[in-house]
């Protein structure tokens, strides 16, 4: 077992040669957010824990082909998000709390198939989001999301606050979540399941 955590790109490249310990600590860093992430949509503690581990049996199982774009906790909780679409989908049903959340004439199943089936075109209204932000907040936001570069490498680079960029994230986050339900076609469930995606 690792004494300290590897970066990112050590721990990927650990992970692709097939490192138990290595995907040993990925596990223990994302699943306890990922399983607390899915409860507000899923609801039931036990199948949360399942689709997670799911996806990291997948994780191990593709490990030698890996191909990650984005950092690693986007990649992973954008797999346990289709993991629960499948499963809310193939039960038929959100739960108790995610149905208060949709309006009254919203039909469960077909939100959760037009979730499914559109995936790409609600990938392409968050990114068309992402680049519609302001210059300096949006910089930010995919210096963070996608360049994974802590707050500190951040503000060395664009010689600014780690405050600063913390609330500039922050306005990311507001101004993404106000687009798409400006946008519409998506229910505050299936935005909020896109926003975490993005989430630290």
């Amino acid at each position: 077992m690792y004494t300290e955590e590897l970066p990112q790109e050590a721990l990927l490249d650990a992970l692709r040669a097939g490192d138990a310990a290595a995907f040993r600590q990925l596990f223990e860093q994302y699943y306890p957010g990922l399983v607390s992430g899915l409860r507000r949509f899923v609801g039931e503690d036990q199948q949360c824990k399942d689709i997670v581990q799911d996806v990291f049996v997948e994780l191990w199982n593709k490990r030698e082909n890996l191909q990650i774009h984005t950092n690693l906790g986007a990649y992973l909780r954008k797999a346990s998000v289709n993991k629960a679409l499948n499963h809310l989908k193939q039960t038929q049903r959100f739960s108790t709390e995610d149905a208060d959340r949709l309006p009254e004439t919203a039909d469960p199943q077909a939100e959760l198939l037009q979730a499914q089936d559109a995936l790409e075109i609600r990938e392409q209204a968050l990114a068309d989001a992402i680049e519609a932000l302001p210059e300096k907040c949006r910089q930010v936001f995919v210096l963070s999301r996608f360049e994974n570069m802590s707050h500190k490498q951040i503000a060395a680079e664009l010689g600014i606050s780690t405050k600063t960029i913390e609330n500039q994230i922050t306005k990311a986050m507001r101004l993404l979540r106000e687009a798409l339900l400006k946008g519409g076609g998506m229910s505050p469930v299936v935005i909020s399941m896109l926003i975490w995606c993005l989430s630290t």
